[in-house]
This record gives C-alpha cells, structure tokens and sequence, in this order.
C-alpha cells in the first residue's frame, strides 16, 4: 500500500470512528416490504404428519461408512421401503429405479417432450455420531424426538429435511393430480458423505448414457442465513453457483526412535506440529473480488453507516472487510482456500519415541486457486525437504460457476421471494462439496439451496451434536419445494 493511500484510509478510518460514536446503530431505513405469497400460503399440508415424518425418517440408521462392509445396509433397504410406504400417491405418479442398489431415481414425465427435463437431487445417507459423543445430545441421535419446536437427530440438517420436504411436496401435489409440464427427476443418493461414486456418479452415467440433457439442477447447498454480518438483521437466501475444490494433503515424517528419557532437540511430533503452525499462522490468500462481492451487495442497504461506507468504497476499505470477514469462520471460507488439520498420528507408547508419523489437511479450494497451487502453497510454507507431501485420492478443483442471468437461477431466486417474503436473494460460492459435482456433463445450470433459516451458532451442529431443524422452519422448506417444483416444471 503506497504512503498516500495509507494516510488517506488513516483519515477516513478516523472520520468512521468519530462516525461510530455519534450513531452507533445507525441503518439504512430501507426495509423490505415484499410478503410470503398467498398462494404459497395456502397450500393445506398436514402439519403433524409431515413432522412425524420427518422424525420416523430420522429413526433410520442410514450411516455413511468409508469402509462399506461396516454399513448396516438393510437400514438403507427399510428407508427406501419407507419411503414408498409414506408416499403412495407419489410413487403412484413416478417410475422408480435404484441405482448402484441404494440410491434411488423417480421420473414424474411432463406432459411436453420439448422442454428438457428438471431435476432436484439430495442425499439420505448421513455422518456416523463419534463412539461415546451420543450422551452428549440432548436428545438421543436416532430418536427424531420432536421437542421445543425442533425435530432432533442425525440428518435433520443433512440432508433428510431436503430430501424429505421434496417428498413430501411431491406427496402433496401428487394428490392435487398435478401434471408437469417438464419431466421432472428426482434422486436420493446414498453414499454422499464418503464421494457420491456409488450413487451420484452412477444416476449421472445412467442419464448421460440416455442422451438426458437436464435444464437445470437444484442440490442441497447454502441456506438462509440471519445475521450473516454483524449488526445486520436481513436474512440473506445464499444460492450457490459454484462449489469449492477439495484435496487431502498427507504430511509424512520419519526419523530414527529410541527411549523417552533420551529425546533428540527435534522428534517426528515436533517437526509436523512445526509445519502445521506454519500453515496455521499464514493461510492462502484471500480475495474480496468477484463473486463474494455479489453475495454481499444486496445487504449494503441494510448495514450500519459505517459498513456501508466500507462496503461501498472497496478501493480503499477492501484490506480492512478481508480482516473484518476472515474472523468468521463461515465468511472467512467464502473468501479463501482454507485448511483443516483433520487427523495426527504419531507414537504408540509412552515411553518410545515414535519413528514415523503423520498429519492430514483438507483444503477447500477456492475457485481462485488449484490443487497444484495449494501444494505449492505447502511446499512454500512449511520449508522442509525431509517432510514428504503426498496428494491423496479424490483431489478436485473447484466447480465451473453457473450463470445467474439464466432463466432457472431466475426461476429459482423468484420462488425464493415468493416463499419467505422479506429475505434478499444473492448468489455465493458453496464452500462444502456435494453430490452436484458429479451431474456438470448435464447441465451447466447447478445451484446449490436448502431454505433451512441458520445463524451462525448453528454452524457446529452439522456434522456434530444436537443436530437439530425447527419444525417451523421444516414446513416453510415443503411449502417452498412444492412451490419451486410448480415454478420449474413449467416452460422458463
């Protein structure tokens, strides 16, 4: 930064200080006025039953595994057979397949030919509950108990609330002797959480093999988000239009053992701890360029005085948002290829200096850099030949970005709006990995959206404990999926 424009933001920062102090949650007095649509509305679904729904699919143990001998496969038999069973009016509708025997594909055919076909994907499978981690629930993790306004257990967040509202808005609109227009496919995959190469890859080979080229994709991705930035209320609908890459770094050390009581000045533990503390203290690169800024544009109007001063003059405030968002984890994604130290091991006794040892780092890959450029990224910062990095399987760069001028991000962003009424619509990069990532032959019209309403303490039950989804906000997701499948069956 040159000495100029240094002491320019120097007095600007000083302006925005003396500015914070006089109005201090001064905002915009913009508001949206738009409403949840009467249409929307008024679709009369049981209530009761959909929870209860919900909670029996919750019961089904259907657990990801690495290795699938350990995978109680007929949990997976007993949920499609439910499936089936709650959903008769569908599945009167549909032409049912399963694919690499567990995941399963449902064609609802449009009545035009001409219209290429739609479809909505998600996955049943879910991340097993770490041994002994159970009692630390509220509630039982495979009891769906309802409680408190919530449904809780494994796979309320991901992904059965998505793939069971899609039920049952095709439930629904099945017994209103619905017709689409656009045939409209449905997948449920199961094996999502260890790759999707079973299941998601096999449906995408199965229609690519067909000549099906698909108008549009909708996948599980980002949600609502309230209070996404500080001291801002707004509800933001996040729509992914990319994905982040992912790659497994292993870091390997070696060195010659020995007892404890005689430890050389540098062991195998110390010299990986070495190397993570310095991918720790110096991350990748971010950027506030490009997309992020899209993401965070229709919230300007509703941020303090002093953010909309920052956020509307990047030029000369970008240094200090990058700061301001890399804070926040969940932001903080959005702007970089980020790294987590996932598993150490090292030693096996007390009293013996361990020979061997290693550590493994997943990066999520911004669509700025490559697998190459993270590599060289290690290489560069850990500084040490005797360390050995090796790529592991299953390394992708980041996904192609979809358009949000096509007519279904359009379609999408509309029923959005008319389902939640005052919430702001942005496309943004999806920072996790999904099961999309196998179907970018068939259309380049991917987008990532799941309307679950989330704050940022909500963050830490994906994947982890108490998971939990409001049944207020279940309803609110069938009501927008019988919604998005009326909107997108149609002609666009």
């Amino acid at each position: 930064m040159s000495l100029r424009l240094h002491r320019i933001q120097r007095f600007v920062l000083s302006v925005l200080l003396f500015s914070s102090l006089v109005c201090v949650s001064c905002k915009s007095s913009e508001k949206i006025t738009r409403e949840v649509d009467p249409t929307v509305e008024a679709y009369s679904i049981d209530e009761d039953k959909a929870i209860d729904r919900l909670s029996e699919a919750i019961q089904h143990k259907t657990v990801s595994l690495e290795d699938t001998t350990e995978i109680v496969y007929d949990q997976y038999d007993d949920f499609i057979a439910f499936l089936e069973k709650r959903y008769p009016h569908l599945h009167q509708k549909v032409e049912k397949q399963r694919i690499g025997k567990y995941s399963v594909l449902y064609k609802w055919e449009g009545n035009e030919s001409n219209l290429k076909p739609a479809m909505l994907i998600g996955h049943y499978d879910v991340v097993p509950v770490s041994s002994g981690s159970d009692t630390l629930w509220t509630y039982s993790p495979y009891k769906g108990a309802v409680d408190e306004g919530f449904v809780w257990g494994r796979g309320t967040l991901d992904d059965k609330s998505g793939i069971m509202s899609i039920m049952e808005a095709g439930e629904y609109l099945a017994e209103q002797n619905f017709n689409p227009d656009r045939t409209i496919y449905v997948a449920l995959h199961h094996d999502e959480e260890v790759g999707g190469v079973r299941g998601a890859q096999r449906i995408a080979e199965h229609l690519q093999d067909k000549g099906v080229e698909l108008a549009y994709l909708v996948d599980e991705g980002l949600p609502i988000a309230e209070e996404i930035i500080e001291n801002v209320e707004v509800p933001l609908a996040m729509i992914g239009i990319a994905s982040k890459g992912s790659v497994n770094i292993e870091l390997a050390y070696n060195q010659d053992g020995g007892h404890s009581s005689m430890p050389p000045r540098s062991s195998v533990i110390g010299t990986l701890s070495n190397a993570v503390n310095r991918i720790e203290r110096k991350p990748m690169k971010a950027s506030y360029r490009g997309l992020i800024v899209e993401t965070f544009d229709p919230l300007i109007p509703y941020m303090t005085y002093t953010q909309r001063l920052a956020f509307n003059n990047t030029w000369l405030f970008r240094r200090i948002i990058k700061n301001k968002l890399s804070n926040n984890p969940a932001t903080n994604a959005a702007l970089r290829t980020t790294a987590a130290k996932t598993i150490f091991e090292a030693g096996f006794k007390e009293n013996v200096l361990p020979v061997e040892g290693r550590v493994i780092i997943n990066f999520r890959i911004h669509p700025n850099d490559t697998v190459e450029d993270v590599v060289e990224y290690v290489r560069d910062r850990i500084r040490n030949d005797r360390i050995n990095i090796q790529v592991l399987d299953r390394a992708r760069n980041s996904s192609p970005v979809s358009s949000t001028k096509a007519m279904p991000y359009k379609m999408l962003k509309r029923t959005i709006e008319e389902s939640f009424g005052e919430v702001l619509v942005s496309p943004s990069l999806f920072i996790a990995a999904s099961d999309a990532r196998h179907f970018h032959d068939l259309t380049s019209n991917i987008y990532r959206f799941r309307p679950i309403r989330a704050r940022h303490e909500d963050r830490s039950r994906i994947h982890g404990i108490d998971e939990r989804i409001s049944t207020e906000n279940y309803i609110e997701m069938i009501r927008f999926q019988i919604r998005l499948i009326e909107n997108g069956a149609a002609e666009l």
